[in-house]
């Protein structure tokens, strides 16, 4: 997959298939966008491109909102390779470029740098200034400019929309279960490994401790997790908190994992939520901490052993 900013695009492009969306998380409705551009493409031996917007528009039009994103820019990009999507085209959303009229942004931006024989955009899908454009204008144009535009119908689980906003509310929830059915993946988080108090250590549980990349992060607790290190995967147990038990603690994101002994001190390093487990505990004492500990891990390895846990 290529990517380019949209201003340094010096080639032009001749029919291509296109989608166009903030795509935050790419779960599954994004997913099913991106197979139909994918697929349209292959039928028309064209290419597939996927048209983002870097920043997300809500961090520059709503900043006070602190709207936590569920991907970072880079892991988005990821997900979309993975699809297998031809070129990543994104544009630098800034206040000005939100002021733009929709009709300029669809003839001037999509239509002459882009060419496309057939756009495909979700049913809310809303664009220009004020989001004043709609599917409806989007099909007028497709008519003027001559391109095809194909409109998809919501992805529904358990009669419930899969949205970035319901997959964010969820997060913080905790209900990573669900979280994970949505996505189509198991939602992770990436960070260095640093230096932490040693205390795992100490009480026999030395832990990999991580300050996340990303601005979303399931609710403080104990998940199942999996662990991936220099790409090999390992089992663990993960706590989000700040360990009430000790007072001095710092709110981090730190995991046991399974039968490993190797120093991971400045590693890069996803933990991916499998299950919750139970909250966040104040323990009376280190010996009342330990045991509790080792019950999680023991509920971690049943889980582990009844149901094959692959990344998907």
């Amino acid at each position: 997959m290529k990517i380019f900013n949209i201003q340094d695009l010096n080639f032009d492009f001749a029919n291509s298939v296109l989608t166009v969306g903030s795509f935050d998380g790419i779960h599954l409705g994004h997913r099913k966008l991106m197979e139909i551009t994918k697929e349209a493409a292959s039928k028309f031996n064209s290419v597939s491109v996927v048209l983002t917007f870097h920043p997300h528009p809500l961090k520059v039009l709503k900043p006070d909102r602190k709207v936590h994103l569920i991907t970072t820019f880079e892991k988005k990009t990821e997900l979309i390779r993975e699809i297998g999507i031809d070129y990543l085209i994104y544009i630098t959303f800034t206040t000005e470029f939100s002021r733009m009229n929709p009709e300029d942004f669809v003839k001037e931006i999509i239509y002459k740098k882009l060419k496309p024989l057939r756009i495909i955009v979700g049913h809310d899908f809303g664009f220009g200034s004020g989001k004043t454009g709609n599917t409806s204008l989007l099909e007028k144009l497709g008519v003027e400019l001559n391109f095809d535009l194909i409109v998809v119908s919501p992805v529904k689980l358990e009669e419930e929309v899969v949205s970035s906003t319901v997959i964010r509310k969820l997060v913080l929830l905790g209900d990573v279960s669900k979280v994970s059915k949505f996505l189509g993946r198991y939602y992770s988080v990436h960070g260095i490994v640093i230096k932490g108090s040693k205390r795992g250590k100490i009480i026999g549980f030395p832990t990999a401790n991580i300050i996340p990349e990303e601005e979303l992060f399931p609710k403080d607790g104990v998940y199942v997790s999996i662990v991936k290190i220099d790409r090999k995967t390992y089992n663990a147990v993960t706590n989000i908190g700040d360990n009430p038990t000790f007072p001095d603690e710092i709110r981090r994101i730190e995991s046991y994992i399974f039968g490993f002994n190797g120093n991971l001190y400045g590693k890069e390093t996803e933990v991916f939520f499998i299950e919750r487990l139970r909250d966040e505990i104040k323990f009376g004492s280190v010996d009342a901490l330990k045991e509790k500990i080792a019950e999680d891990v023991k509920s971690a390895a049943s889980i582990f052993n009844k149901s094959k846990i692959e990344l998907i």
